[in-house]
């Protein structure tokens, strides 16, 4: 669609033109050649920053008021001036493998295109104003001319030169840039950016730890914020409401996803960033961390032709890590698998996958009633959150397909009793229902430093191991070093509790019987609990006592 008629239909959908008015100012657009939206300025049908909020909303790009935006020192230079009066756009800063470009109709893909040809990478566009482009054009270059009175402006209290405050900003851009690398190079799964009175607190969450970086100072916090905002395509005007928005960056050779999400508090935005290193390879089941025992009849029921196979555990808990090994097993040309998650983790070869998208009215129930319409052999449902999918769920997984999902659970067993709570039949439930995965994740001991001890005897009655005394075992626990950077850990397994119902359970599941009395009967007939399998890697010398107590509960 050109670029023209993108932008006629969004001001018509907005109600920002009349049929009437288009009309004239297309008329003159082809008599003159000149600019749809010029024409539409100079006639008086629509003011600039109307038009580009509009644009801002409608392609999901954010607003850039540049009045108030400090621009990359030189980064104008890397643009010709006639193009950027050609195309209307402006360059904003460099990132790691783009150049943030405001533009006055992002729409254009064509000069989009050729912007990315002559700054020489991807560009990424930000919606602005054309008066505001050109009177920072002309800015920029007053900038660059001598002058006998270098320009300075008060700034927190305090005066600054012009050359000091993009020293400021090339300060910004490269703290940002350095703190996403450095979470990446730590593997660490979130960064936590949280304004306090007189400081800027940074944490990276490290093996399902906060652990504390260096803060920043109070005065960047507007600007570091407002710059990750920019990358991730959000309102940066906006900080009265929470935003969600994603950045793609490659690092190295390591391709990340950002999930990037502002919150408003007391002193500020909080803002958390989750990070997805897509070029990590997919575990198989082997490497996950379960016992002999458990990975074999797990790896012989995930090959069953149909029924609902759950896994649960808290947020963080490595769920879909999980789904994806399984996945990862049982993918194979014979095979239609289909999914449906928020957000799609990792891209695995031959799969369908489906990004869920409430927006467009693509939820996890409306996407389940349309894939069983495509043939599938296997679907995975990335959670079931409400009663509509879960009964979609269980009618696919009783109609000859194999579903798998995740569910927010404390034990395997609580599983099916929250499936009947969510309103779900409980002979539904107890008839489709193969098997129910509870995991967590405890940290691993670092090799190069954990040290020994002979545990007291009230660990070992604390842990119900009374057949074994004190002189017969030895325990580990963290000691730190520069390996695991003092932490005494590094790196995380999962621990698992594995619910296969057989017929006398299923019956309990139709009667409803309390979840407690399910897990009795469960742990009589065989089945290992989260802190049984947690404690077989304590004597491993896996994991140590502290991260057992943290993480299990006694049943």
């Amino acid at each position: 669609m050109p670029a023209t008629n993108h932008i006629a239909e969004i001001l018509l959908s907005k109600n920002i033109l009349s049929p009437q008015q288009l009309e004239a100012a297309q008329q003159d657009e082809t008599r003159t050649g000149r600019s749809l939206l010029d024409i539409v300025f100079e006639k008086g049908f629509a003011r600039e920053k109307q038009v580009a909020q509009a644009l801002s909303e409608q392609l999901g790009l954010a607003f850039v008021d540049l009045e108030k935006y400090t621009i990359e020192e030189g980064i104008v230079r890397s643009l010709p001036q006639e193009a950027i009066l050609k195309f209307q756009a402006l360059p904003l800063f460099k990132g790691a493998n783009s150049v943030t470009v405001a533009m006055v109709n992002p729409s254009d893909e064509g000069a989009v295109a050729e912007l990315g040809k002559l700054l020489k990478t991807k560009v990424r566009p930000v919606v602005a104003t054309a008066s505001q482009i050109k009177s920072r054009l002309k800015e920029e270059h007053q900038k660059q001319a001598p002058a006998n009175n270098p320009a300075s402006e008060s700034l927190g209290g305090g005066v600054v030169s012009d050359s000091e405050k993009v020293a400021g900003l090339a300060s910004v851009i490269g703290m940002v840039d350095e703190l996403i690398k450095k979470a990446v190079e730590l593997n660490a799964s979130d960064i936590h950016i949280e304004p306090q009175t007189n400081r800027v607190n940074c944490r990276f969450r490290i093996d399902g730890i906060l652990q504390e970086t260096a803060p920043l100072p109070r005065e960047y916090d507007t600007a570091v914020i407002s710059r990750i905002k920019i990358m991730a395509s959000l309102d940066i005007a906006e900080k009265r409401l929470p935003q969600d928005g994603r950045i793609r960056l490659e690092i190295g050779r390591r391709s990340v996803d950002l999930r990037v999400s502002t919150f408003p508090t007391l002193h500020g935005e909080n803002l958390v960033i989750r990070l997805l290193d897509k070029s990590r390879s997919l575990l198989h089941l082997e490497e996950l961390g379960m016992s002999l025992d458990t990975l074999k009849t797990f790896a012989e029921i995930i090959q069953k032709p149909h029924g609902i196979i759950l896994v649960t555990g808290p947020t963080g808990s490595g769920k879909t890590t999980t789904l994806y090994a399984v996945l990862n097993q049982i993918n194979s040309v014979d095979k239609n698998i289909m999914t449906l998650e928020d957000p799609i983790e990792y891209e695995v070869d031959s799969v369908r996958q489906v990004q869920v998208n409430p927006k467009a009215g693509l939820t996890f129930a409306t996407g389940l009633r349309s894939i069983v319409r495509q043939d599938p052999d296997i679907i995975m449902i990335g959670e079931i959150r409400d009663r509509e999918t879960a009964e979609i769920a269980i009618h696919a997984a009783l109609t000859g397909h194999l579903v798998f999902s995740t569910l927010h659970t404390n034990s395997a067993v609580a599983a099916a009793v929250r499936l009947i709570d969510m309103g779900v039949e409980p002979f539904l439930v107890s008839s489709a229902l193969t098997c129910v995965l509870s995991q967590r994740l405890v940290r691993l001991l670092c090799p190069a430093c954990r040290e020994s001890y002979v545990p007291t005897q009230e660990i070992l009655d604390k842990l119900k191991l009374k057949s074994v005394s004190a002189e017969e075992i030895r325990f580990y626990r963290e000691k730190g070093c520069p390996e695991c950077r003092h932490s005494g850990y590094s790196g995380r397994i999962g621990i698992y509790e594995m619910f296969v119902p057989d017929e006398e359970i299923k019956r309990m599941i139709e009667k409803k019987a309390a979840a407690n009395e399910v897990h009795e009967a469960a742990l009589k007939k065989g089945m290992k609990s989260l802190r049984e399998d947690a404690i077989d890697k304590l004597r491993a010398g896996i994991t140590s006592l502290a991260e057992i107590l943290r993480v299990t509960q006694e049943q």
